[in-house]
This record gives structure tokens, sequence and C-alpha cells, in this order.
């Protein structure tokens, strides 16, 4: 009997052999779903039967599309760099939207024998069958959902924009909805940067700070930066009572953190004590 040695071992924690063995469970099922007959399923449908079935209500499901230029007109007046942001990331989600509506509306035609299904509409019909993201869906943002989960959070991310451009910047922003996460941090610096006698872009960086508030009960947002929420741990969990790192309970993967301001502030010229600088990144795969 093969040995294999406990996380411990290692100094990792048990989540550690949790993780591990999910992803080795996910790229089994993954195999195994590849090697499904491409043509008829297990209740006789064929897989164009099955896709046809699926692209009305993936079309019902694509957001509405933000105007752009009424939006660029509706702020010509206002030269808040949060505003460039906003638009480029709207721009940005049109550009997918315009792809999705193109894609399903060409695929439609071409599984009804309207219009020849090239090797990209090809790819877009096993992917949907399979419950994937197309290939030619996922260069706007990193992702590792499936289908259905990913167009719930493709809504939620639009209609998170398309508020904000209906309204106005809301107290505390959604980090995750962001193609371009840098563009938006950068645009904090910039605004700080632009008050009387605050320092240059190049010489400032972030404070964060925790904040033991939930969303709902932030009414307002701070005299500094933003607020920001939709960042989680991996390998770790907040203390909110102490309002510290803790080691994550058995099955705790992924624990979401507080809401966190970053705050601009000039740059120290040593890091401060007792605090981990922690990596982030967009999604799992490293």
């Amino acid at each position: 009997m093969e040995s294999i040695d406990q996380p411990a071992a290692y100094g990792q924690h048990v989540n550690a052999e949790i993780t591990s063995q999910i992803l080795d469970s996910n790229e089994l099922l993954e195999s195994i779903l590849s090697l499904q007959p491409q043509k008829i399923s297990n209740d006789g449908e064929s897989r164009e039967t099955k896709v046809l079935k699926m692209i009305n209500d993936l079309a019902d499901n694509i957001p509405h599309s933000v105007d752009i230029g009424a939006l660029k007109y509706k702020l010509r007046n206002d030269d808040n760099p949060l505003n460039v942001v906003l638009v480029q990331e709207l721009q940005r989600y049109n550009i997918l939207l315009a792809s999705l509506r193109s894609s399903l509306e060409q695929l439609e035609k071409g599984i009804k024998g309207l219009v020849l299904i090239s090797p990209d509409l090809e790819s877009v019909l096993t992917s949907l069958f399979e419950n994937k993201v197309p290939k030619s869906w996922a260069n706007s943002y990193f992702s590792l959902k499936p289908l259905a989960t990913w167009m719930r959070d493709l809504s939620d991310r639009y209609a998170f924009f398309a508020q904000w451009a209906a309204k106005a910047a809301p107290n505390v922003f959604w980090i995750g909805a962001f193609t371009y996460p840098t563009g938006f941090t950068t645009s904090l610096l910039q605004r700080f940067s632009r008050r009387g006698g605050a320092p240059s872009i190049d010489k400032l960086e972030f404070d964060f700070i925790p904040i033991g508030k939930a969303i709902k009960d932030i009414t307002e947002p701070p005299k500094d930066g933003s607020y920001i929420s939709g960042l989680y741990l991996e390998g770790a969990k907040w203390n909110f009572e102490k309002m510290n790192l803790m080691e994550p309970d058995v099955m705790e993967l992924t624990v979401l953190m507080p809401v966190i301001q970053f705050k601009p502030i000039q740059k120290r010229l040593k890091p401060p004590a007792n605090v981990y600088e922690c990596p982030c990144y967009y999604y799992p795969i490293r």
C-alpha cells in the first residue's frame, strides 16, 4: 500500500490536502466528460438539439448594453478619474456582450442549416454542450466558472457598472466586477494626487484598513481612497472580533474578507510591523 505523507509533514493545513483532492477529482471528471458521445445524449437528443434549447435561455440572460455615448455626455464636465474607469469597463463588457449575441445568433442559424458552421462556431457548440465557457467568450476577463455560473456572474458584474452609470459611484466597490482592477486602483491614486499639496502619484502607495462593518451599514464613501469588497482568503480566515488573520477551520477553503479601505498614503520608508503582505490573484490558478 502506497504511503501518503500528511499535510502537517510539510507544514501545511489539512485544507491543503482537501484542495489537492478536489483538483484531482475535477480533472478526472473533465476527462470522463470529454469522452462522452458527441452526437446522441443518454435521453436520445443530439447535442445540436440540446444546444438549440440552451441558446434562447442564454440570449434572454444577456444584459442590455449601456449607451456609452449618452454616458460620456452625462460625465462630460466631471474630471474624476473613476469616470474614465467606468467608461472603459463598460466598453469592454459591451464588446463581450456583442460577441455573445453574435455567436448565439450565428450558431442558431448554423444548427438550423441556414449558414455554414465554421470551426469557431463548432468550438462554441461543443463548449455549450459541455457547460463550458467558449474560449472566444473568455477573453475579456479571467474566470474558471462553468457556463451557467459564468452567465450569472456576468449579469451581476454588468449590473454593478450599469447601476454606477445610472446613479452615482457606490459607497463600496466590488473589486471582482472589474476586468482590469489595477486600472481602478491606479485611478484612486490619481484622484488623490490631484488634491492640493498631495504627493505625485509615483510617491503614493496604499494603506489597507479592514472595516468592521457590513456593506449595508456603510452609508457614505471614505474621505480618502475607497471601500473595497469581494476579496477572499485561501489558507487563512479573518477574525472579525480581534481584526486579524487566523487559521481556517477544516473545509473552509475560501473565506470572504471584510470590507477594506484602500487609502492612498505617501510611500513608507520601511514596511509596518506585524503586517502580512498577502499576494492577490485574479482567480485560483497561479
